[in-house]
């Protein structure tokens, strides 16, 4: 699940330069690489200091619910939902962040949070330095106005078709965590939501018809990454 999780075209140039470091070089896989560790890390403590979990079951309980969730394959091992608040938190985050661009993962993608905390620090710099003129960069490369133009608005997009989505589920008599978890997994195309009928011990089945079209149009628009999907609604794209 992780391997799946890594851009396939540094497999690729890794196999072509017979250098495994040209994974490892790369500013999104370390990303992905620490977040799954730090993220699987604080769910072992949580299992083993408030749940009563041996450490070593801690550890392979954790990691195992938490690469299958960040990399969006779908499995569950144990209902992660009913481990405390803290897993459900670092769980619900997991769920919408995704692994790493050119991988088979849905989700937001690490490279477009790496890229957003680029712009972040730029802004503070300018903030101190008002005539300062400072160059965003990622993996020692600059960042152009148009990547960042297209990562915030695909950011936007991601969080307003969720909170759609999650809208109309509750308007139809599902409960929150529900609705709003149903609308995450769909768009990031997860897999297992949260809660007692959608969670890693439960399924779909129980839904409106309606929900299911849904939830459906919103794995739909996740997996095209949903500017693709909105931009054939505009005329102006059926002109020539």
């Amino acid at each position: 699940m992780f391997l799946g999780g890594l851009p396939f075209l540094l497999f690729v140039a890794a196999l072509s330069k017979r250098d495994p470091r040209v994974l490892f070089n790369d500013a999104q896989v370390r990303g992905f690489g620490y977040l799954f560790l730090v993220a699987s890390t604080v769910v072992a403590l949580w299992l083993f200091i408030e749940d009563g979990y041996a450490l070593d079951d801690a550890f392979r309980v954790s990691m195992f619910n938490i690469v299958s969730v960040v990399t969006t394959t779908g499995f569950g091992l144990e209902d992660f939902t009913a481990w405390g608040p803290l897993p459900s938190v670092v769980f619900a985050f997991m769920m919408m962040v995704g692994a790493c661009s050119g991988s088979t993962s849905g989700g937001i993608k690490i490279f477009r949070f790496q890229i957003a905390v680029t712009l972040l620090h730029k802004q503070m710099m300018k903030l101190i330095h008002p005539s300062g003129v400072f160059v965003q960069r990622y993996n020692q490369r600059p960042v152009n106005d148009d990547i960042v133009r297209s990562v915030v608005a695909f950011g936007l997009m991601f969080f307003v078709t969720i909170i759609i989505l999650a809208g109309a589920l509750s308007a139809m008599g599902l409960d929150p965590t529900t609705s709003i978890s149903g609308a995450i997994t769909a768009v990031a195309n997860v897999g297992p939501g949260m809660g007692s009928i959608i969670g890693p011990t439960g399924n779909f089945a129980p839904l409106p018809d309606a929900a299911k079209w849904l939830l459906s149009l919103g794995m739909l628009m996740g997996r095209l990454e949903i500017l693709t999907l909105i931009v054939l609604f505009f005329p102006a794209f059926w002109r020539r």
